[in-house]
């Protein structure tokens, strides 16, 4: 759902400002990049316990499981790391033609990334209070 805006209000960045915007840039692509190369050993990691556990190597546990699991984990990181990346590169492009256009498309990935996190870390934390009142009630039953 997108607006147009006719607003004539301009923002103005300092030459402090680009400085550290490029500085931002930068670290934002190397944690990307990070991410990435983390994601994909993630992903061979998960693929190595599924072979694992068809080779007949694992015991006592299921790798299949295990490797499932961090497949769909490499998966879901994904997104924060791709909309990192496409915040960093739009951003460097825009700074570097000053185009307003351009950051703007830089600051919609990293809206997006942060509207990402924001949902995963709901998530996360209702999944932790359901296991917290899953606990004490087995806790109460069994006494």
């Amino acid at each position: 759902m997108e607006t147009e805006s006719t607003s004539t209000q301009s923002l103005k960045l300092t030459d402090n400002s680009l400085i550290f915007m490029m500085e931002i840039v930068k670290w934002a692509k190397f944690l990307a990049i990070c991410s990435f190369v983390g994601i994909g050993i993630m992903a061979l990691v998960g693929v190595g316990m599924i072979i694992l556990q068809f080779e007949g190597q694992a015991k006592g546990f299921s790798p299949v499981i295990m490797g499932l699991l961090y497949m769909l984990m490499s998966v879901i990181y994904f997104f924060p790391a791709m909309y990192l990346y496409r915040f960093a590169t739009a951003s460097g492009d825009a700074i570097e033609k000053l185009n307003d256009d351009i950051l703007e498309e830089g600051l919609e990935n990293l809206k997006s990334l942060f509207r990402f996190t924001g949902i995963s870390m709901i998530i996360m934390l209702s999944l932790y209070a359901v296991g917290i009142i899953a606990v004490i009630a087995a806790f109460v039953i069994k006494m």
